[in-house]
């Protein structure tokens, strides 16, 4: 085009803004329906969430920092349609979740690897435990009862020391465990062995009954003899423990460690869908919770196993740093804590040049508009916009916000969680009607790290490499 032939056009274009304007603001933007379901996978089949009663909406943001809303509906079969969306980004609203995503089509399915119907004992559930052919008891030695199939995972401590033989009753808060359908309980004496100074717990003898079933409220007997665990392999206890609590630490600056612990376990199958079910404790620290926190990054050398379990399980190894950090709701006199977590799980196993470590960091430079996000805030609005810088140290694949609501009952401070955003962007803004004038509330953003996943396409799926990792706000007033 010719310079003559640019300065008609522009002339033309002077000459009829409003006409131009005019066509432009009658031609109605591109909309779709934005569909997609809420199922989730089970051992036994999909069990979709009912969405029939619950707020489906597509909020896409107005420029101003608030969004339109764009209702929709949901089915008891899990499905859910939004009409008349307009095409970009929308923070789409499943009841309390909430995903920032531009798709038409949204799978927000999950997977847990257990059977659907179990349920948790209530809390008069108790056990009675009738066991031979234990290793000589140590103070420090638990009893562990794991069902992959069931979910369940529980604890025991208290047996005698130097006994051979674990007895008495006990109370049970787990799943209930059904052999009828096809549960597979296992009993796993953890003994007390020490690498390098500190304290660990290798499994060391094991039992399955063949007939176990707990009824809701009644005490159930277990009597067997457990065989031993012969220790044929090894697993290297490197980890990168100083890094992991400071990780943990970085959550807040009030933030103190609660616990420590790394494992090698194993996992029903593989772990194609990722750690979604409780599994079996191999080789651990601090699993009983009694042990001093793990803050150094040491090698202490190869700590000998074995692992009765069958070939197709598979092994992987895990870290979960908790910390906690104490809130008083206004008018309260007793403060809650709350806990935030450092947690990545791996097939990847250490060795002597590759140590367990962290593997995604925390956000950096966290802000509530243009406030201190770990500090107390007041007046910051109740749709505040949330944004952070990537980790340090790893890939951040998506990022999760959590809404507490933190309130006084009596003198007493209760976080309640109120919502869950998910975007893979380094920003959100809370939607309407989460936020409430005169209530207190305090945010937690997690990076997450999911190699191998669209998590764009699917944002509740996991892989075989799993990690995140927790900052928590202040109390925050609108």
């Amino acid at each position: 085009m010719n310079r003559a032939s640019r300065i008609v056009i522009l002339l033309c274009l002077w000459l009829v803004p409003a006409s131009w304007a005019q066509l432009e603001n009658s031609i109605p933007a591109p909309t779709r329906t934005v569909s997609g379901t809420r199922i989730g996978h089970y051992k036994d089949g999909p069990v979709p969430i009912d969405l029939s009663t619950r707020t489906i909406a597509a909020l896409v943001p107005n420029g101003v920092g608030s969004y339109w809303t764009f209702s929709g509906t949901g089915t008891a079969a899990g499905t859910f349609s939004i009409p008349n969306v307009p095409y970009g980004y929308y923070l789409l609203q499943l009841g309390g979740r909430y995903i920032w995503t531009k798709n038409t089509v949204v799978n927000a399915d999950y997977d847990l690897a257990y059977r659907s119907s179990a349920v948790t004992a209530d809390p008069a559930t108790t056990l009675t435990f009738n066991l031979r052919n234990l290793n000589p008891w140590q103070t420090n030695d638990v009893l562990e009862l794991v069902d992959t199939s069931a979910g369940a995972f529980e604890l025991f401590p208290g047996g005698t020391e130097g006994e051979t033989t674990f007895a008495g009753t006990f109370p049970y808060s787990s799943n209930l465990n059904d052999s009828t359908q096809g549960d597979k309980t296992y009993l796993l004496q953890e003994s007390t062995q020490y690498a390098g100074g500190y304290r660990i717990l290798v499994a060391s003898s094991y039992f399955s009954p063949s007939n176990f079933t707990q009824v809701d409220a009644v005490d159930t007997q277990l009597t067997g003899k457990l065989r031993t665990i012969q220790p044929n392999q090894s697993f290297r206890f490197n980890v990168n423990g100083a890094d992991l609590a400071a990780a943990t630490l970085a959550a807040n600056p009030g933030a103190t460690i609660a616990n420590t612990v790394f494992a090698l376990d194993v996992f029903p199958g593989n772990m194609a869908r990722g750690w979604i079910v409780s599994t079996p404790d191999l080789v651990s620290y601090d699993l009983n919770s009694d042990a001093p926190p793990f803050t150094a990054n040491a090698d202490l050398g190869d700590v000998l196993y074995g692992n009765p379990f069958p070939k197709t399980f598979t092994l992987f190894a895990l870290y979960q740093y908790s910390a906690q950090t104490s809130y008083l709701a206004p008018g309260a006199s007793s403060p809650a804590a709350i806990t935030t977590f450092v947690y990545g799980s791996t097939v990847t196993l250490p060795t002597s040049t590759r140590p367990l470590r962290l593997m995604v960091g925390t956000v950096v430079q966290p802000a509530v508009g243009r406030a201190d996000f770990v500090a107390n805030q007041s007046g910051m609005g109740l749709m505040p916009t949330l944004s952070w810088k990537p980790p340090k140290v790893g890939i951040a694949h998506a990022y999760q916000v959590l809404v507490y609501q933190v309130t006084n009952t009596d003198g007493i401070t209760a976080a309640t969680t109120i919502a869950r955003l998910q975007t893979q962007g380094t920003s959100i803004t809370i939607p309407p009607n989460v936020l409430i004038a005169g209530q207190a509330y305090v945010f937690q953003i997690t990076t997450i790290y999911r190699p191998g996943v669209n998590v764009a396409a699917n944002p509740y799926r996991l892989g075989p490499v799993v990690a995140t990792a927790d900052v928590i706000s202040g109390l925050m007033q609108p």
